[in-house]
């Protein structure tokens, strides 16, 4: 069998290639076990709030993460709205819709206000400070937000630790 050089340059740059890609597969499984400090900060304050959606810290993370919000904002508005969940209803966390607007879940409410604040008409293409003013245009409602927010954690993307 006779191989020309063509054929073995491609033998070759095709064994790399697994090389590579075996490479970056170990990256990409050290990058997936790094922990997010941002979640052990956030369940901390919610335990210490006697909060009962401390256990869904991890989602108000990812979908902050998801939808290019600030970390603190959500579960600083159920703070507000709803005393971190201890006064809500139908697991409306955020006092959506003036409070009329029911949710099977806390995780389904997360998930509806952060897409809602990152596209919908009120609030997209806004900063924080936008966002909020148009969530609740009652004066001193965007500094009671961003005390919380600053009670929660002073800086926005705290280390991420491994």
């Amino acid at each position: 069998m006779k191989i020309n050089f063509h054929s073995g340059f491609i033998l070759l740059a095709g064994v790399l290639g697994v090389a590579t890609g075996t490479a970056n597969a170990e990256h990409d499984l050290v990058v997936t076990q790094k922990s997010d400090v941002r979640e052990a900060v956030l369940r901390r304050f919610l335990k210490e709030s006697h909060s009962p959606v401390e256990s869904y810290a991890e989602n108000f993370i990812l979908e902050a993460d998801q939808h290019h919000l600030d970390w603190r904002l959500l579960p600083s508005l159920a703070v507000v709205e709803s005393g971190a969940g201890q006064r809500n209803r139908k697991n409306n966390i955020f006092g959506w819709d003036n409070g009329a607007s029911r949710f099977a879940t806390a995780a389904e409410a997360i998930h509806h206000v952060a897409e809602a604040l990152a596209e919908a008409r009120p609030y997209k293409g806004k900063d924080l400070r936008g966002k909020l003013a148009a969530y609740n245009r009652t004066p001193g409602y965007r500094n009671l937000v961003t005390n919380v927010m600053m009670r929660i954690s002073p800086v926005t993307e705290p280390e991420i630790s491994f």
